[in-house]
């Protein structure tokens, strides 16, 4: 019996109903109900797992040939842009989406397959916060620490580390695709009778000692670095702005690097989204500054990550950015290293368009949401309930815009299931998308009119 008390009321199991859209072949609702991207998030629709690399082929070229070094390329460029050229139609054009699944195929095997087994790479996604909190340099070093923790581009580290100092029967155990619930779980390296707290740990400190991170900083990594929540905790979340701004610099441009050099890491990239969050609050003092210090810490200033080229810098801005930076960033000679604008900007920039509206385009990308969520193989490939031409136009309505699309045909699919359509045409999706909005009643109160005045004003005299 459930009690009336809301003190102690509980929530009760949700009784089983028929899934709504089972009918057409599907699990859920496949398209998001989110505008962006949330890497952490457990919802396929929304952490970007559901990609559709095919429609991005020559941003991701454009990508490789910046930034991933190769045999034939081992120096890449150490800042390139991604310019947004679709702000104006809204968000969702899919760069964040891009810059995530670029991290990923970095991180599945390090780089191995990106550089044709050559170099050893790792990629962190930044993501600045709002309201000015970012607007300074020393702020972004913050992001950039906690990025290189969450992503577990630090843990990385640690693990290859701990890889070369347990005895190889009990490395044999460990999954290379997945070290972190063997390398980084200290429980489990006891049982196989790796002694931690006296052998291991000191071991690891020893060796970045020795390759140059500062005692303190190594014994930190050494103890707890294997485990992202277990350093962020025990070490990030203890370090006060005063010291962010007197060392933060220290911290990710010689220490870290020294870390990732001792693991035989090649290079990190950063990949930073929404720039605007960092540029925008800035008054013009701030963005020069901000600007000489990227010359200082990523191509000319005396540290480790500049003698050894080890981080590639992706910033993602779009036109307005573009305007507001380019004094400062010419002023501080930046153009050299990466132009920001003219002719010679093609030479730095991924572009981000609009798609083409066309069914080779439009197709697939919606074919990558209903498969995942088709449980039958063998309705992969088929669209229903949509006809060709309904994703056609709906990628039309939305300007070439892959956000607002699925948007729409999320809205679509929903108003399909509460009034049974069987199929879904291009007129259900305009009427959709073209749907008036109600108007304010009318106002039923009369008003009376006014009393005469007492004074005629317009008389002479």
């Amino acid at each position: 019996m459930t009690s009336s008390n809301p003190l102690l009321r509980r929530s009760q199991p949700l009784p089983v109903v028929e899934n709504p859209y089972t009918r057409f072949g599907l699990t859920q609702n496949p398209f998001p109900d989110s505008p962006t991207i949330v890497p952490g998030s457990d919802d396929p629709r929304r952490n970007g797992e559901i990609y559709c690399a095919d429609l991005r082929e020559i941003e991701e070229a454009q990508f490789e040939r910046l930034l991933i070094p190769r045999v034939e390329q081992p120096e890449p460029r150490p800042i390139a842009l991604l310019m947004d050229y679709a702000t104006r139609r809204g968000r969702g054009i899919g760069k964040t989406a891009f810059i995530n699944h670029q991290r990923e195929r970095i991180m599945k095997d390090l780089g191995g397959e990106l550089t044709g087994g050559a170099y050893v790479l790792l990629a962190a996604h930044l993501i600045p916060e709002s309201g000015g909190r970012t607007r300074k340099f020393w702020q972004f070093t913050r992001l950039v620490a906690y990025a290189l923790n969450e992503g577990r581009c630090i843990a990385w580290a640690i693990w290859r580390l701990r890889a070369g100092q347990i005895p190889r029967e009990v490395l044999a155990q460990v999954d290379p695709q997945n070290p972190e619930p063997t390398l980084g779980d200290d429980h489990w390296l006891e049982q196989q009778g790796v002694n931690i707290m006296f052998d291991l740990n000191p071991s690891v400190e020893r060796t970045l000692i020795h390759a140059g991170v500062r005692p303190e900083i190594a014994r930190s990594l050494a103890h707890h670095g294997h485990a992202a929540d277990a350093w962020g905790h025990q070490f990030l979340s203890h370090q006060t702005d005063y010291r962010w701004r007197r060392e933060g610099d220290h911290l990710v441009f010689n220490d870290l690097v020294r870390l990732f050099q001792a693991a035989d890491i090649n290079k990190t990239l950063l990949l930073v989204d929404e720039v605007e969050k960092i540029v925008v609050p800035q008054n013009r003092q701030e963005r020069r500054i901000f600007v000489d210090d990227l010359r200082r810490f990523f191509v000319d200033g005396p540290f480790q990550s500049v003698y050894a080229r080890f981080y590639g810098l992706l910033l993602t801005i779009h036109p307005y950015i573009q305007e507001l930076w380019t004094p400062h960033w010419k002023a501080a000679g930046l153009d050299r290293v990466c132009a920001i604008s003219g002719g010679t900007a093609l030479e730095y920039t991924i572009y981000f368009r609009p798609l083409d509206v066309e069914e080779e385009v439009a197709v697939p990308l919606v074919l990558a949401y209903l498969d995942y969520f088709r449980p039958s193989p063998d309705q992969h490939g088929q669209l229903q309930p949509f006809h060709q031409e309904s994703v056609v136009e709906a990628l039309r309505l939305s300007g070439g815009v892959p956000g607002p699309m699925l948007t729409l045909l999320r809205l679509v699919l929903e108003r399909a299931v509460r009034e049974g359509w069987d199929t879904i045409n291009a007129n259900q999706v305009r009427a959709i998308y073209e749907s008036a909005v109600p108007t304010e009643p009318p106002d039923e109160e009369e008003w009376e009119p006014l009393p005469p005045t007492q004074v005629d004003l317009s008389e002479e005299g």
